[in-house]
């Protein structure tokens, strides 16, 4: 220190800067501490203490006075009012006691536990050192694992600390963590001791709490649950303990403090800025939506308009916290929540919701800030930002195209920072489903399955009959024990109807329990049948046994059962529509209870069936029950066998084709192990045919076919179109692709996928699922042939470019719903072929990939596209190969054809684009280079040299083959789709 005669100076010793400078003042020197501070400027008005506790989410008291007191909240008074709300919420038993362990450093020990409320799990990681909360929302337990491995990824390089302990109780959804991260210690509770993860305990209640407290006051629909508790989330995150001590979890992990003055009364009604969304400048500029929470990758806060069912993000918001939308008496009678109430009133908000979900996104759980001060309020202050203000990009009008669009998605998938703009308006338009934010997900998967808009605008999708969309959703309501069953009469109903055809059909008799012999164990199976329209149809329950506990050899030895080909249906569907034959299709009732076993096979009583008389006693089968192995085999050989006592003949090139012919009459019956298709030329000979088996079976004449195998047959002038529309919207739904953008090629144009492009997907079953899904569409779908097969070459281990590209071929099919296989009548039986080969296609391998389509007239009855076993060395050989695999399929096709009595008028052509193919198929002289072509695809040459085959050249413009072998322009997709018969349903 210096002294001088007007001022002192305060210096640093080591590096002589200036600390303090002091002035002489009444005989003292007087010392300046203002601090230097970004100058702001408020403008509002002071709030009672009430409406603090409800913008914070209904926190203690205690807390809010500290609030008030430690971060100079404005506020009148500081008394606080009884809360009903609180009341309602937190009324609960006394505490445990605290834990003595302590943590140092954030991540050092996490605590999750996994919970369920009813509708959806969700779980919580606990940071024990800040008690920092992130919640994630899912539709099995079986997401834990990959939930915790983002999670960890992610939080570990945002805190650049690794995660050391793990705590959880004993679930079975924790084990793969132990498996999957080695290092990571994993501390594991005691059976039903909850104290010991008291932590996450306490934390699961605090959100319940609060949510119920937030959910109580402002009535919110319970379908807005997941809404709520990310919200609370989000505020408890900010909330400080009771304490003095310590400061909010986000003050301890961040280092700084967070801006309160942002919060706002969830459920309260609000005001976006919506103006550069309408139509005309005379539309309002905002609308009245319901306050439900706050986006946490965006700098905004999430408005509903409860009308639509769509929600706003949006930082130009004004507020009033004084009126609460749902606590209107049309939509709740009382401050009690319901959940029949509130299924009915908001079920477009919970179709959405179900329809289009967001996937769990970890790295928008990391917030960056909170959201931006300038939301104006109509109660609470105006706050003037001294920074720039940060919002998303603002949306363009211009949709997106369909060039590139693979490569546009995935730029969708990782640009989801914010960004600063300072000309374009703040504000982005999300479905009620769509959010943002992982806390916010409605996910009920864990994929990153996203709608995608260039104008990053989801658009809300309107149903215009509730029953009817949910005739296109897979029914969640069925229940999936005896117990839940036992509790509904209608199912009590179904059950019993089950027991009595059992009894009918005499399928077992019930014996002393067998020494040393295998007793295999039964279960209830529930299902609710739905007409076409959604409507339900009838209440089925099944009794199955547990075959999975058979042991070959001891109670079941053969068990495989032939199907009908789909290429057999498409061939006897074509003849008979051309030929004006009747079609009918037909059911069997509890079609396996009338195979007869000729094993011995012990089952246990059905639960809830138990005879009071002898309890203990097991049942004896006589009867193939469903379920048993050997059961489909049985059932088939039953039918057979009364089939070809009624003079048919089986098929010897598909076993489930039956044929009769008798007085030049022909009847043709097709088998699908229950499902029976029954046709011919005399409709008084079907009808006969008809009536026996139902004299000899229980089973239902379904009058003409309409629908099979889950494919709609519908009959026009066209002709008649197979389409699986029904199957294809339950896949859309399934994998939250309803709502997506649709394009107009399943493929990119050259898209050649390989099995090292991207990083492994994160879910294989899921993958396989989807593919296995896609193949079954296929069977009215030529147009999605390739993509499907070049996706399912990638089966063992998929990446995230292979899921990219089932994700287009699902938005192809979301723009073509409505197409399918169209087969129209023919005056003569042609038969041709056309073969095509892409040569060293595959990058990985080289091998190439061999596609054919059959006609038979105009109607395209058999397809295929395959990957060649071997790799060809010249592009003529490729062609080779696919011409004796069209050859194959021709030649199968033509027996059928013999069978059925159905002439040729001249051999079957095969077109090919190949010159080099067409003369080696042509010519049967040596030639060097295909000597080491195996000997079987040379019966090609036979068939030619014998006039059964000819082998012609097309141009490969004409081609329609080459649809099968890669990805198309859309002109050239399009014009070859319409030659692969593939149309739109005509609108009625």
């Amino acid at each position: 220190m210096g002294a001088l005669t007007n001022f002192i100076l305060v210096m640093d010793c080591h590096t002589s800067k200036i600390l303090l400078q002091a002035k002489p003042c009444n005989g003292l020197y007087l010392i300046n501490t203002t601090a230097h501070c970004v100058p702001q400027a408020f403008l509002g008005e002071r709030v009672d203490a009430d409406i603090w506790h409800l913008r914070f989410g209904h926190p203690s008291f205690a807390t809010i006075r500290k609030l008030i007191t430690d971060c100079s909240l404005p506020c009148n008074k500081l008394n606080l009012n009884v809360c009903t709300a609180c009341n309602l919420a937190k009324s609960h038993k006394l505490p445990f006691m605290l834990s003595t362990s302590v943590s140092h450093a954030p991540l050092e020990l996490v605590h999750a536990v996994v919970t369920s409320n009813g509708f959806r799990y969700y779980v919580t990681f606990i940071d024990d050192f800040t008690k920092f909360v992130w919640i994630f929302f899912l539709q099995s337990k079986d997401e834990v694992l990959q939930i915790f491995t983002s999670f960890k990824l992610q939080v570990e390089n945002l805190l650049s600390n690794t995660i050391k302990v793990l705590r959880t109780d004993g679930g079975t959804e924790f084990k793969p963590i132990t498996k999957r991260f080695p290092q990571l210690v994993h501390q594991i509770t005691c059976p039903y001791t909850p104290e010991h993860n008291g932590v996450a305990e306490r934390k699961h209640r605090h959100i319940v709490e609060l949510s119920l407290a937030a959910i109580s006051h402002a009535s919110i629909p319970l379908v807005m649950w997941d809404e709520i508790f990310s919200s609370i989330v989000y505020l408890i995150n900010r909330l400080p303990p009771v304490s003095p001590s310590t400061c909010s979890p986000y003050e301890l992990l961040f280092q700084r403090i967070p801006d309160y003055l942002t919060l706002r009364v969830l459920g309260c009604q609000c005001f976006p800025f919506i103006r550069p969304y309408n139509q005309h400048k005379l539309q309002p500029r905002s609308l009245a939506c319901v306050f439900i929470g706050y986006a946490m990758s965006q700098k905004g806060y999430r408005c509903l308009h409860v009308s639509t069912g769509r929600v706003f993000v949006s930082r130009h918001v004004v507020f009033n916290e004084q009126i609460f939308p749902f606590q209107s008496e049309s939509l709740q009678s009382n401050s009690e929540p319901s959940v029949a109430q509130t299924t009915e009133l908001w079920a477009p908000i919970l179709l959405q919701r179900a329809s289009s979900p967001s996937p769990p996104s970890v790295s928008s759980q990391i917030p960056s800030g909170p959201p931006v001060s300038s939301a104006q309020s109509a109660s609470t202050p105006n706050i003037i930002a001294s920074r720039p203000v940060t919002s998303v990009a603002a949306p363009s009008s211009q949709r997106s195209s369909d060039s590139n669009s693979a490569a546009r998605e995935s730029d969708r998938l990782i640009s989801t920072s914010v960004t600063p703009v300072h000309s374009s308006p703040a504000i982005s338009v999300i479905s009620s489903s769509s959010s943002t934010s992982s806390t916010t997900s409605h996910s009920s998967s864990s994929h990153p399955m996203i709608a995608r808009s260039k104008d990053h605008t989801k658009k809300t999708k309107k149903f215009p009959d509730f029953v009817a969309y949910l005739a296109t959703t897979p029914d969640h309501s069925d229940p999936t024990t005896f117990l839940q069953a036992n509790k509904v009469a209608h199912w009590q109903e179904a059950m019993a109807k089950e027991i009595q055809a059992l009894h009918h059909n005499n399928t077992w008799t019930l014996v002393s329990p067998p020494v040393n012999q295998h007793v295999v164990g039964c279960k209830w199976i529930f299902k609710t049948k739905r007409h076409a329209d959604g409507t339900v149809e009838r209440y089925k329950a099944r009794l199955v046994a547990k075959g999975f506990t058979q042991e070959e050899g001891v109670d079941y030895f053969d068990t495989f059962s032939p199907v009908v080909r789909p290429t057999t249906i498409r061939l006897v569907l074509s003849i008979a529509f051309s030929k004006q034959w009747v079609i009918r299709q037909l059911d069997i009732n509890n079609a396996f209870l009338h195979g007869e076993l000729h094993e011995t096979v012990y089952m246990q009583q059905p639960p809830g069936f138990v005879d009071a008389s002898n309890p203990s006693h097991v049942c004896l089968l006589k009867k193939a029950i469903y379920g048993l192995k050997q059961s489909p085999r049985a059932w088939f050989h039953t039918l057979s066998s009364a089939l070809l006592e009624l003079g048919f003949h089986g098929s010897k090139f598909d076993p489930s084709l039956f044929i009769a012919h008798h007085n030049n009459h022909t009847t043709i019956v097709l088998v699908y192990v229950d499902d029976i298709i029954v046709t011919g030329s005399s409709s008084s000979g079907v009808a006969t045919l008809i009536a026996t088996l139902q004299n000899r079976f229980a089973l239902k004449d379904l009058g003409p076919l309409h629908f099979f195998l889950g494919i709609a047959v519908h009959h026009n002038k066209a002709g008649m179109l197979l389409s699986q529309k029904k199957y294809i919207l339950d896949l859309l739904c399934r994998t939250h692709m309803a709502n997506a953008q649709p394009v107009s090629t399943p493929m990119a144009v050259n898209m050649s996928l390989s099995k090292y492009d991207g990083e492994p997907f994160h879910d294989p079953k899921l993958y396989r699922a989807v593919v296995g899904a896609l193949q079954y569409i296929t069977i009215t779908r030529p147009d999605i042939t390739f993509p499907v097969n070049k996706c399912s070459q990638f089966m063992h281990s998929p990446t995230s470019v292979h899921w990219t590209s089932v994700k287009r071929i699902l938005r192809y099919l979301k723009g073509s719903v409505d197409h399918g296989l169209l087969l129209k009548p023919y005056d003569s039986p042609l038969l041709h072929a056309y073969t095509d080969s892409d040569w060293a296609g595959c990058p990985d391998d080289r091998r190439s990939t061999s596609a054919f389509c059959i006609y038979l007239g105009p109607n395209l009855i058999s397809w295929s596209s395959k990957k060649q076993p071997t790799v060809p060395k010249s592009s003529t050989e490729a062609e080779y190969r696919s011409l004796a695999l069209a050859g194959a399929e021709i030649i199968w096709v033509q027996y059928i054809l013999q069978e059925l009595r159905v002439p040729l008028e001249q051999p079957p052509v095969l077109w090919c684009d190949n010159i080099g193919a067409t003369y080696l198929a042509s010519n049967p002289m040596f030639h060097a280079r295909t000597k080491h072509v195996e000997i079987d695809f040379h019966f090609i040459r036979e068939r030619v040299v014998n006039k059964q085959l000819m082998v012609k050249f097309i141009s490969s413009k004409d081609q329609i083959a080459d649809g099968l072998t890669k990805g198309l322009t859309v002109n050239r997709f399009l014009d070859i789709r319409d030659k692969l018969m593939v149309y739109c349903e005509p609108s009625t």
